[in-house]
């Protein structure tokens, strides 16, 4: 699926960080990051399942794309791989005083 300059442009005025992932076939989303409550949302959905917490992850940052992504489970596992990547933090580092 392929999106405008313009459409990729108003979702990260609206929602900060956007993301596409492509397959290898061409099939490609957007996702936009998650927010901290989304994330704690989708932990407490998943009861502990890490596949039921990446499919709730990208139904809650979804933006638009191929649904194979949302349905497919070979489109979905190789999405699921990359989710990490949008969540978006600020890393440091911690020493002991």
């Amino acid at each position: 699926m392929e999106f405008s300059q313009k459409e990729i442009a108003a979702y990260k005025q609206r929602h900060g960080s956007v993301f596409r992932y492509t397959a290898d076939d061409g099939k490609s989303c957007l996702l936009k990051a998650p927010t901290l409550q989304v994330i704690d949302a989708c932990r407490a959905l998943s009861g502990g399942s890490a596949i039921k917490f990446d499919a709730a992850l990208v139904e809650n940052c979804w933006l638009a794309g191929d649904e194979e992504f949302k349905k497919d489970d070979a489109y979905r596992l190789g999405l699921f791989e990359w989710l990490g990547n949008i969540i978006k933090k600020v890393d440091g580092c911690l020493e002991e005083l």
